[in-house]
């Protein structure tokens, strides 16, 4: 994004020419700090429980934006009615808050509770092998462990991310469009317009979350069983409902729906129906022809087949990604390398294409700006300390991977911020799903997949919190907070993460054990990545020679209807044809191969009424669906808080809510409840 635009276009920072740039301390605060840590606690609950159950995980920035400014205006706006004397609320502080709690939000995303430590557990390795080798499954890890090496990797990410602000920031001048957007949220609402707009929003949120919350409670009492209640409401019928096809009515999804793009909402949905609707079906009809087993978890049976073609499409977009990625930015890096004009820092007093807001931003980022030498030696501490201590936790990896790991992440980490901040899209997981094979392969023994899935969780960590750390130091550029600010704001952030979530991820565990634990395929909380990170350590090792019959073949076939699908994909958005709008990623497509049409459906229902909305009311939609969805998301996701306690004093729903077919079932049910009745007489 090009800096030097004309004195004629409009000033943002001239509206607020009449308010001091407040001081480091000024900026991050401790009501700031406090808040943080309630917001954190509430959207790392819900990242958790989303993430854990369907594998995506919708964009939170915007309620996190809203909420954080709503709950600290209204904070001080309290304070001053009763005569306290507090300082006002600013857009500084505004982005430290916000900073604070999508920092700890990543930690949620990348701590591996939802993909590479949850596919260590014996649970995912049965889903995949009858017989689990026992020296590559690790069960337990304690909390306190948990907090080590999330807190380590989260701060190596951190580190990675302060010598290059300056390059991608300035030099290069890098979008990073959710920065770029969550900035321009700010700088409005911080004006008298803006604040009655965030107003209004938070009104709606708290409308739909009293909603949402209300349903949530009234489900739970018809929930006293397995499969009861509306979440397993056969809308379809009974014979698709068991093919995973029902509307379960949760808002929590229906909430997704709206803030999410069509593609991908109806992507998922077109994914279900070709593999439980068509593929699945049809390999069901070959077994005794090209597989034997009845195992439903075994590689050399169908599961073979479902892991090995939804893996093969994720691993092929994510290739075609990395590659396309690096290309666009490796141009793009060689035209701004040769461009005249090599840093805005450079031309600051001496060229007048700088308008009034470029000066000021530059001012500013100049002048709190973090000597390099600092981050660098943390960064070599860090890796130091994690390579002792890592082994420690893990003990199927040595110190001298996780050093090579650490080597190598600088240039991961430069590569995917890059591509980052030109298209807001990181690739984080496909590095992740490439240190899995490589480590693998290269172990190539018992422990190599525990191993591998410890490189791939160092590897996203790092990458994904750095790239959304520079995206968080673009915002605070466009707002004139200070670097310093900003980075404070990250370091606190994944200092409470690395407690938070490992103790909300415990309560999930403890509440699981009474009906199925994480990981396994009947568990509330699936969690469908983690068999695909674990079944590339299983490929990486060498463990495709008992796969059925077809099925390597087969996954060839999809590799190339992946690859051209991406290529279509890719020439349609470079040539602006209106067909790129009708074709969705593969790997949303692929999501479904592993957990059902389920939370789909109940997706492309929310992305229904957002289209019917934005045809009937353009502006009220595109204010205030992402309020809404926030409000549903929210209510939903904390009343698991109350299940879970209830849980704990073992008091259960009073009711089941069952539905069966008709004819002799019937019979023998209602055979059955007066048995009930005359024994209660």
């Amino acid at each position: 994004m090009d800096a030097t635009i004309g004195e004629f276009s409009p000033s943002v920072e001239r509206s607020f020419e009449s308010e001091p740039c407040p001081g480091f301390w000024g900026q991050v605060t401790l009501r700031s700090m406090a808040v943080a840590v309630v917001l954190g606690f509430v959207f790392c609950l819900i990242t958790l429980r989303i993430h854990m159950r369907t594998g995506i995980v919708g964009a939170l920035n915007m309620p996190a934006n809203i909420l954080s400014f709503f709950i600290l205006k209204n904070m001080v706006g309290l304070l001053r009615r009763y005569g306290i004397a507090v300082a006002p609320f600013t857009r500084q502080e505004n982005i430290f808050l916000q900073t604070c709690v999508i920092t700890c939000v990543n930690i949620a995303l990348t701590g591996g509770f939802a993909t590479n430590i949850v596919a260590m557990n014996s649970e995912v390795a049965k889903t995949l092998v009858d017989n689990p080798d026992p020296r590559d499954i690790v069960d337990h890890i304690s909390i306190g462990q948990y907090i080590l090496y999330l807190s380590l990797t989260g701060l190596a990410g951190i580190m990675l991310v302060i010598p290059l602000m300056k390059a991608m920031i300035v030099d290069y001048r890098l979008l990073f469009p959710s920065g770029t957007v969550v900035a321009q949220l700010v700088n409005t609402f911080h004006t008298p317009q803006g604040a009655y707009v965030a107003k209004l929003q938070v009104a709606t949120i708290t409308k739909a979350f009293v909603g949402s919350f209300s349903w949530a409670v009234f489900q739970w009492f018809y929930t006293g069983g397995g499969d009861c209640g509306f979440q397993a409401f056969p809308m379809f019928g009974l014979e698709l409902y068991k093919r995973r096809f029902f509307f379960d009515f949760s808002a929590t999804y229906v909430g997704l729906g709206l803030i999410i793009p069509y593609i991908i909402s109806f992507g998922l949905l077109f994914g279900a129906i070709i593999s439980w609707g068509v593929l699945y079906p049809f390999l069901e009809s070959k077994k005794g022809q090209w597989y034997l087993t009845d195992s439903p978890t075994s590689l050399n049976g169908l599961n073979g087949y479902k892991v090995f073609i939804g893996v093969t499409m994720i691993i092929t977009e994510g290739i075609f990604n990395f590659v396309t990625l690096v290309t666009a930015s490796l141009i793009d890096l060689h035209k701004k390398r040769n461009e005249s004009d090599t840093g805005i820092s450079k031309h600051i007093i001496k060229n007048p294409s700088l308008n009034y807001d470029d000066r000021k931003r530059l001012e500013v980022f100049f002048a709190d700006q973090i000597p390099a030498f600092g981050p660098i030696a943390g960064y070599v501490v860090i890796a130091t300390i994690c390579t002792i201590a890592i082994p420690w936790i893990f003990n199927h990896i040595k110190f001298y991977h996780v050093a090579a790991v650490y080597t190598i992440l600088p240039v991961f980490t430069f590569c995917n911020m890059y591509g980052t901040g030109l298209t807001d899209w990181s690739v984080a997981p496909t590095y992740g799903k490439f240190m899995i094979f490589v480590t693998a392969a290269w172990i190539a023994e018992p422990g190599a997949v525990v191993a591998s899935l410890v490189a791939c969780g160092i590897t996203m960590a790092a990458l994904n919190v750095s790239s959304q750390a520079m995206g968080d130091l673009k915002s605070g550029y466009l707002t004139l907070t200070s670097p310093r600010s900003v980075v404070a704001g990250h370091i606190y952030g994944v200092i409470i993460g690395s407690i938070i979530n490992p103790c909300i991820f415990l309560l999930f565990q403890a509440n699981a054990k009474g009906t199925a634990p994480i990981g396994s395929k009947d568990s509330e909380y699936p969690c469908p990545a983690a068999g695909v990170y674990r079944a590339i350590g299983l490929i990486g090792r060498g463990g495709v020679k008992e796969l059925p019959d077809y099925c390597v073949a087969i996954s060839f076939i999809t590799f190339f209807i992946t690859l051209s699908v991406e290529t279509l994909r890719l020439v349609s958005q470079r040539k602006d044809w209106k067909l790129q709008y009708y074709i969705p990623c593969t790997t949303t497509v692929a999501l479904p191969f592993f957990t059902g049409a389920t939370f789909t459906i109940d997706m492309s229902l929310g992305s229904v009424l957002l289209f019917i909305w934005t045809k009937v009311d353009r502006q009220s939609a595109g204010m205030l669906a992402s309020a809404i969805a926030a409000g549903l998301i929210c209510g939903d996701g904390i009343w698991y808080l109350p299940t879970a306690i209830l849980s704990i004093f073992n008091v259960q729903p009073p009711i089941c809510m069952k539905f069966i077919a008709s004819g002799k079932q019937v019979e023998v049910v209602d055979s059955f409840l007066s048995t009930l009745q005359k024994q209660s007489k």
